[in-house]
């Protein structure tokens, strides 16, 4: 189950790193045309298309570049920015920008040019051609279109898929509702565990633990927020509701964080746990801000979320869900669900319905190995 999960997770990754790239690229090298009217740099390299037209050939180049982009996004994840040097890291994407648009001139410059035709460095260097002014052009455009593709990633990454693309055609200007599911996860005793730690190392604890909360993506769920040891995630109704996605991905985080656990107490000397609260209901989305603007929801049910989650440790439970969010599924013959007492959340007026979930066959573990 943890590799079908990893699977999942790296060919969503995939896909999304080549879907967004395949876009930036067409677009912005289609403007560059569009702007200049310079069609030189795009030819039917080796001649490997069977059609000559110069819009064929843009789209081909865009492809080559996607894919040379979306590998540099594997081999350089996350992970190994986090353990890399800032510089260093920028100056190979700098060379990797300036090589790229190079290779595409050179070859540009040979049409004719053969695999065979380059055997040493000596034929390498006699097919340079003598850049002009056109040349240069294309250079600064493809350094400043690299530069603009990272941006607009981080960008698209930060504020999420579905508001990236309301933020863009301007949906957000004004308040707009919206039924959402909201999950409130927080890691168990992490007070005691920063202070054993000491900050630098809990805090890379944490980038672990937040890079193993990609598997909620697997499940159609979006990390609105980080706070702290601790996220908020989202779904939408429709999304959160089928399969029981939004519990399914708790447990599969568990799951994914249990498989790991080796590396954990390799690393930081013990496992750590996790609890969620979970509630449905309409939220106000909006866009905040005016010097530094973000994405914003406002409501009732992110309080009741957060309210829920506060009340794992009262009862010992991983997983807590309120009686609305219960009743909307259709499906409940995959996980326990234990019917708590009517509960008195702070700043409620009523009494919540509140269940605690549990898979089936589920074996409890030791309550001295639970904390909370």
């Amino acid at each position: 189950m943890f590799l079908k999960e990893k699977l999942k997770i790296w060919f969503a990754q995939i896909y999304k790193s080549f879907r967004y790239h395949l876009i930036f690229w067409n677009l912005a090298l289609f403007f560059y045309l569009f702007l200049t009217g310079d069609q030189s740099v795009f030819i039917n390299y080796f001649g490997l298309l069977a059609r000559e037209s110069v819009y064929v050939n843009v789209v081909f180049v865009s492809v080559v570049v996607t894919a040379l982009f979306a590998f540099w996004d594997i081999l350089v994840s996350d992970r190994v920015m986090r353990f890399s040097p800032i510089r260093t890291m920028v100056f190979l994407r700098s060379i990797l920008y300036f090589a790229l648009a190079f290779v595409l001139l050179y070859l540009a410059a040979n049409k004719n040019l053969s695999f065979n035709s380059v055997v040493d460095y000596q034929s390498f260097v006699s097919h340079i051609p003598d850049f002009g002014l056109n040349d240069v052009r294309f250079f600064v455009y493809f350094y400043l279109a690299c530069i603009g593709n990272s941006t607009f990633r981080e960008m698209y990454k930060k504020i999420g898929v579905g508001n990236f693309f309301n933020w863009f055609f301007g949906r957000l200007n004004k308040p707009r509702e919206e039924k959402k599911i909201f999950m409130f996860i927080d890691m168990k005793s992490s007070t005691r565990r920063a202070e054993q730690l000491g900050h630098e190392k809990f805090s890379r604890l944490v980038q672990d633990v937040f890079h193993d909360m990609s598997v909620l993506y697997n499940y159609q769920g979006e990390i609105y927020n980080y706070l702290g040891d601790g996220a908020v995630v989202t779904w939408d109704e429709h999304n959160g509701i089928r399969n029981t996605n939004c519990i399914r991905a708790f447990f599969a985080f568990l799951r994914v964080i249990e498989k790991r656990s080796r590396y954990y107490r390799w690393r930081y000397g013990e496992v750590p746990q996790f609890k969620a609260g979970l509630h449905i209901g309409k939220v106000m989305v909006l866009q905040v801000g005016s010097i530094r603007r973000d994405i914003s929801y406002n409501g009732d049910t992110i309080n009741t979320a957060a309210r829920i989650e506060s009340k794992c440790n009262e009862y010992r439970k991983d997983l807590l869900i309120s009686g609305v969010l219960y009743e909307a599924f259709e499906q409940k013959d995959e996980y326990n669900f234990v019917k708590l007492d009517a509960i008195k959340l702070k700043g409620k007026r009523r009494p919540l319905l509140v269940f605690s979930v549990l898979p089936k066959g589920n074996k409890k573990r030791k309550k001295s190995k639970v904390q909370y």
